[in-house]
Parts: structure tokens; sequence; C-alpha cells
């Protein structure tokens, strides 16, 4: 499960919004509502990427995983998991 630092002025809006732009309209981007620490992506019914938000005293992690079944939950920690990761990279939001 990648981890990426989020800078401590960033927002859950704010990484939803930088995930969304980097990924494009193909991808679902949206911030799961019974936990909000807690954002999924997907693309298509298969294609699913969970990233937990974890707050530290100077900023906040993301842990980004696949989601799915036991098999598809490895096809999406190699795929779409890492498509994620690279967007939150190369969002501008990481330290």
């Amino acid at each position: 499960m990648p981890t990426v630092s989020i800078k401590s002025d960033a927002s859950e809006a704010d990484l939803v919004a930088a995930i969304k732009s980097e990924l494009g309209s193909d991808y679902d981007v949206e911030p799961k509502s019974s936990d909000k620490e807690m954002i999924t992506v997907r693309k298509g019914t298969m294609s699913i990427a969970h990233v937990k938000l974890e707050r530290t005293s100077v900023g906040m992690n993301a842990h980004v995983h696949g989601g799915g079944l036991i098999i598809s939950r490895l096809v999406n920690e190699l795929g779409i998991a890492k498509k994620v990761t690279q967007a939150i990279r190369s969002s501008g939001l990481t330290e």
C-alpha cells in the first residue's frame, strides 16, 4: 500500500479535486459518505481504489490501496491504485 505525504494546508476536498483533475473524467472520485477520512476512486465497476487519509502533526498521509475481492484487489493494487498514487504525487499537494 503506497503512502503519500500531503501538505498541511490541503483539505480532503483539495485532494478529491486534484485526483479528478489528474485522472480525468473517466474516473469517479468521491469521498466516502460514512467516513470523512476515505476517498473512493472508480473506473467502471471492477476497477476501484481507496485512499485512506491519516492526519499527522505536520499534515496528512494518503494510503492508497486497491479495492474489490481478493483477485481483483491484487489487479487493482497494480493498476488503478498505482495510477491514483501517481496522480496525487503529480498534483502539487505533496510535500
